[in-house]
């Protein structure tokens, strides 16, 4: 027997028993692996090429048929009584694996991919939590492992759900408008994530409006206590603005009622100037012996002579 027998019987023995070796290969073998698997590549891309060719030159011919008018009619096109049993495959919906020897390689075009999550899955998924527990990360509050993952990522903060729950007052989240209200901080500062992370949320009042967001108190407080230099700065200059905003609003209150004055007293000596005298009776003065009358609505008086 040969030797190019012999392997092909332990070949088949090997198949027959099920048996594995472990089978080394040689830098030539490999080498040789590797430009037929490029060789195989490059006739596939051939191939392919080939194909898109002849599927739009098919195209183009099937619509200049179309566009003459020669369909053919619909009951042409069904199949025999002796070939209902047959099974017609869709060629192009069939995918060529080529046995898992040649990768696929996917379209890195964004504008293809945009249904694609920007994170992989494994990123949302919560930390493992290791035997060696010096290795784990803990809450900052009960020293508990069981953090949440939401924060987080987040929030960059290290919190369990309990500890979160039992202190509203430090990891409570506050709405962009609460922040700007309460702790006066301004818009470009609270988009700085560096500074200010935030979690954004659909908007619970419309869909259609912008994102909601949501800070960290906790942050919020220790940013803007820096920022006025204190509780106290905050609340002074707190007290300052809610001061200038009454100034604003009296200023604004005086301005109306000097509007509405200069309105009125134009339309009363409006009013006076359109005035009709309507004059009484003649009244005679005893001691000069002078006829006058008399507005009844203005008391303006005129002397009369009687004839």
């Amino acid at each position: 027997m040969s030797s190019q027998d012999q392997a092909l019987t332990n070949t088949s023995t090997e198949r027959e028993t099920g048996a594995v070796y472990n089978i080394s290969l040689t830098p030539e073998q490999i080498k040789r692996i590797e430009v037929n698997r490029l060789k195989a590549q490059e006739k596939l891309r051939e191939k392919q090429k080939r194909e898109l060719q002849a599927s739009t030159e098919q195209k183009d011919t099937q619509e200049i048929i179309t566009n003459n008018g020669n369909n053919i009619n619909e009951k042409n096109l069904r199949p025999m009584k002796k070939f209902q049993n047959y099974v017609e495959y869709d060629f192009s919906k069939i995918k060529d694996t080529r046995g898992g020897f040649l990768m696929e390689e996917h379209n890195e075009n964004p504008k293809k991919r945009k249904w694609e999550p920007s994170e992989p899955e494994f990123e949302a998924l919560e930390p493992s939590i290791s035997i060696d527990p010096a290795e784990n990360q803990k809450c900052k509050e009960c020293d508990s492992v069981e953090l949440d993952n939401l924060f987080r990522k987040t929030f960059r903060i290290n919190i369990c759900k309990s500890c979160k729950k039992k202190y509203p007052e430090k990891y409570s989240l506050i709405t962009k408008s609460e922040a700007k209200e309460d702790y006066l901080l301004t818009d470009p500062e609270l988009k700085d994530e560096e500074v200010l992370p935030h979690l954004s949320k659909p908007n619970p009042h419309k869909a259609t409006w912008n994102n909601m967001m949501l800070f960290l108190r906790e942050q919020v407080e220790e940013f803007a206590f820096k920022k006025w230099g204190g509780e106290e700065g905050l609340d002074k200059e707190y007290e300052k603005r809610v001061n200038l905003k009454k100034k604003k609003k009296e200023k604004k209150f005086k301005t109306k009622l000097a509007d509405l004055r200069k309105r009125t007293r134009t339309e009363v000596l409006i009013g006076q100037k359109n005035h009709k005298h309507e004059f009484g009776e003649v009244e005679e003065d005893p001691e000069t012996g002078a006829t006058t009358q008399c507005c009844k609505t203005c008391g303006m008086q005129i002397e009369v002579d009687i004839l």
